[in-house]
């Protein structure tokens, strides 16, 4: 159960330090919005029950959030893969406690907002930011202790580089019963939103190569859909419906990871090693504890095989399972079958590409991109990145 008490003050806590107004009703979609979305992210990391995720959310604008109710729970059925139940009640609350200290932000500047993870394809953005001239604030969460660490080595660099913001802001729930945290990206987002609606901008960046936002379900393994084309129609869709004029960019999603990274010039290159990728630091393995990054999760393979490809190795972290280790090597079984099957993963995809059947894994429709030749633009991906795991198995096959 989700406190009401909570909800009623979530929108303070997660927009300290913007100058938001409750008597400018141009502004009360935006504070929903942040509210509607940090709400279904705390639902669902608190919740240790998966069959139905109930949740009555306050908000200043009933009306209008109850009837896009059924987009909302779309939204969020289809990134989390759970069964949400969503639902919008008045915000009586007129006293508002600000729960989070240490962020403010200055107001307005015209810039644009790019999302900051901290992780490699977040780095390329930035990059492209950087080259092509692109004014933009950087905004994440603060992540847990290690990856802060890297977060904020980057955030470093990204001040030394750029005349902007760049700011982590620390998470709402910092005890999670549920690991998975999908809709984290949804709230991301309208964090990302809230801060170019207060720099009078009206766009937002976000930077995910097109393999992984893609995530093909093959052998009922996936990543995530947090930036598949899908996810991104269908936010574009809800802020639309609620008059916010903010658009949401994503310009790598015909794009490899590895053909963005070689992109880069020497000076962003020698960032890689500061950058966070690995996704099985988040799961609980039982007498296991890898420091630093594992090298055999789903996004850790994905940045070898794109570094690896453009022989960029010596800009790379070290592994706790490094370059070159064969499936031999691993002693934690845990390790080794996720090594295992992860590595079937990429392979099936690989197959799927030269057999020319991958459209039948990623889901994709016509609505969900603006561009008409998406087939062809995903086609001539697909094909680079066949040739890209083509020149890390040459180099690093762990049989």
């Amino acid at each position: 159960m989700v406190s009401t008490k909570i909800l009623n003050n979530l929108h303070s806590s997660l927009l300290t330090g913007f100058p938001y107004d409750y008597a400018d009703v141009k502004q009360l979609s935006i504070i929903d919005l942040v509210t509607t979305m940090g709400a279904i992210y705390y639902k669902d990391v608190i919740s240790t029950s998966r069959k139905k995720l109930n949740i009555v959310i306050p908000v200043f604008e009933p009306l209008k959030w109850n009837s896009i109710s059924k987009e909302i729970n779309q939204l969020a059925n289809w990134v989390s893969g759970e069964q949400f139940n969503i639902s919008f009640i008045q915000n009586k609350n007129a006293e508002f406690d600000n729960l989070s200290e240490n962020f403010s932000l200055s107001l307005p500047n015209n810039h644009s907002v790019t999302l900051f993870s901290g992780g490699l394809d977040s780095l390329t953005g930035a990059f492209r930011n950087y080259k092509d001239g692109i004014k933009s604030d950087y905004l994440g969460f603060l992540n847990k202790s290690e990856e802060a660490t890297y977060q904020k080595n980057l955030q470093r660099f990204y001040l030394d580089t750029f005349s902007s913001e760049v700011k982590l802001i620390p998470k709402p729930v910092q005890k999670k019963n549920h690991l998975v945290q999908s809709t984290r990206s949804l709230l991301y987002l309208a964090l990302a939103i809230a801060k170019a609606y207060y720099n009078d901008s009206n766009d937002v960046y976000l930077y995910e190569n097109g393999i992984l936002s893609l995530n093909p379900e093959i052998n009922n393994r996936f990543t995530t859909k947090t930036t598949h084309p899908k996810t991104i129609y269908l936010y574009k869709d809800l802020l639309r419906k609620v008059d916010i004029n903010i658009e949401i960019n994503h310009p790598f999603i015909f794009s490899t990871k590895g053909e963005k990274i070689n992109a880069m010039n020497e000076e962003f290159k020698k960032q890689i090693s500061s950058t966070f990728t690995c996704g099985s630091g988040r799961l609980k393995r039982q007498n296991v504890v890898h420091t630093g990054q594992c090298g055999v999760c789903i996004p850790c393979l994905l940045r070898k095989i794109s570094i690896a490809a453009f022989e960029n190795e010596k800009y790379d972290t070290t592994y706790f399972f490094n370059y070159g280790i064969k499936f031999d090597d691993i002693e934690h079984s845990s390790y080794k079958f996720e090594y295992e099957s992860n590595i079937n993963y990429f392979e099936n995809y690989y197959n799927l590409i030269r057999n020319e059947k991958l459209y039948i894994e990623t889901r994709l429709s016509e609505r969900y991109y603006e561009e008409n030749d998406y087939l062809e633009k995903n086609n001539v991906m697909f094909i680079k990145f066949a040739n890209e795991f083509e020149r890390y198995m040459e180099k690093y096959d762990p049989n």
